[in-house]
Order: structure tokens, then sequence, then C-alpha cells
């Protein structure tokens, strides 16, 4: 009975200190990411599970539910990726998986389109990066703002029911270029309409390559916000306040 009770024992003790090892947090984010008590500006919600000293597992959801990425980072400040990374779009397909390696994304990297659609693979070398003297620069679209506000005319397709709707306004969307220039991870800033928000995600998953950003001469990665405005040339209909028509009592 006492070698009993030792192994029971034992085995609670066991279980003790993998739950010990294996500490979970839960972090309310904004939509840049960052962490806030202000849940008015909560956008996702980060959970963090401590594997060991090295290794730290996350995974970040849509307030609504809906899994924005999971990966494994080898820092507790989560600046380090180092691991399998999976990243999703708001409705629910997987955007790209791979596999970073100290920071930088390395092998083969499986991208999809919004619809769920492949696109083709992204290789990156396994190498270390070398430093120059070039000063830092932020990222460039290939042929300038000109070139991406013309891209935005002929590409952008505007819902017809959201015309019929009358629905207009400027949709805000944040996405990463990443060290190779590819644009991932779009995400609504700031929406308008789920119409015009799914057609704003749609269009900048679909943007090309750009020139990255440098830092010391290194490609990194960097943020972007760009705004899509949906305009129908429709002025807003006065408030009653603000009519010119209105007759007033005197």
């Amino acid at each position: 009975m006492t070698q009993i009770l030792r192994i029971v024992c034992c085995i609670s003790v066991s279980l003790l200190t993998l739950n010990g090892l294996a500490q979970i947090r839960r972090d309310s984010l904004d939509f840049q990411h960052r962490k806030t008590s202000d849940m008015t500006k909560a956008r996702f919600e980060r959970e963090v599970t401590t594997i060991n000293d090295s290794t730290f597992k996350v995974s970040v959801k849509y307030l609504t539910g809906e899994s924005f990425m999971t990966g494994l980072y080898a820092d507790k400040d989560l600046l380090v990726g180092n691991g399998d990374f999976t990243y999703f779009y708001a409705n629910g397909y997987k955007e790209s998986e791979g596999r970073f390696k100290n920071g930088f994304k390395v092998g083969t990297w499986k991208r999809w389109n919004f619809e769920g659609k492949p696109k083709p693979d992204r290789f990156y070398p396994d190498e270390h990066f070398v430093k120059t003297n070039r000063s830092s620069q932020p990222a460039k679209f290939p042929g300038g703002m000109t070139a991406l506000q013309t891209l935005v005319t002929d590409s952008l397709n505007y819902p017809e029911e959201a015309k019929k709707q009358k629905i207009q306004g400027t949709v805000y969307v944040t996405f990463t270029i990443d060290a190779t220039g590819e644009v991932s991870q779009p995400q609504i800033t700031d929406g308008v309409h789920a119409l015009l928000d799914e057609e704003a995600l749609r269009f900048v998953s679909s943007l090309p390559t750009w020139v990255p950003a440098a830092k010391g001469g290194v490609p990194v990665d960097s943020s972007y916000i760009m705004p899509i405005t949906f305009d129908l040339g429709i002025d807003e209909e006065p408030t009653e306040d603000t009519d010119p028509n209105k007759k007033t009592n005197n």
C-alpha cells in the first residue's frame, strides 16, 4: 500500500512540475498587436504557452474567434520566430505557412490567396545575412506611389451590393512586407462595412512584390498601413441639424 501511495505521489509531483513549466498567459492586443488593457481598442487575443526558456508557443485569434496565426518564438518578448508558423485570413483560409529560424523565414513557404487558391511557393535560403554600411530605408512599391494608385484604380472592384446600398468610405488595411518584398498578413485596421472590408483585403492580398525595407543594409520585415477609398461621388445625407432646407420656428 505504501509503495502504491509513493507511486501516486510521484505521478502527482511530475504533473505539477509539467504544469509549472508550461505556463500560459493571455493578452489582449490592439490592431498593431500591442498589448492593451482597454477592451475598446482590443482586436485580438493572444495565448502564450511557455514550453521552456527558449521556446514559446503562440496563438493569436481575432476577438470573434477566428485564428490569425500560430507559431513558435525563441524569446519571451516574442520578437524572434524560431519554428513552424501558420497565418490565416480573416475569412478562415490559410494565408501562408512555413518556418522561421532565428527570426528569418527559411525554406519553402506555402501561400494561398484570399479565396483559398494556392499561390506559388516562396523559397527563402537558410543563410546568415551580412550587414553593410547602407542606411535604413522603408519598403517601396515598384514604380512608386503613382504606380500603386494606378493599380488601385485598375484592379479594385467596387462590390455591386455595396453600390446598391450606397455604401462608401475609406478602409484602412495593415499588412506586412517581408524581407523578400512579399505582402502578407493583411488585416483591417479601420473598416467601413463587411462588403468593402472584404474587397480591400482581397486587393491587398493580390499586391505584387515590393522592394523590401532595409535596416543597416539588411532586408527586414516592415509594416504598412494602406487607405483604400470607395467613393460613389454621393454626398452624405444632411443631418437634421445641418439640412439647409429645414424650416425653423421664429
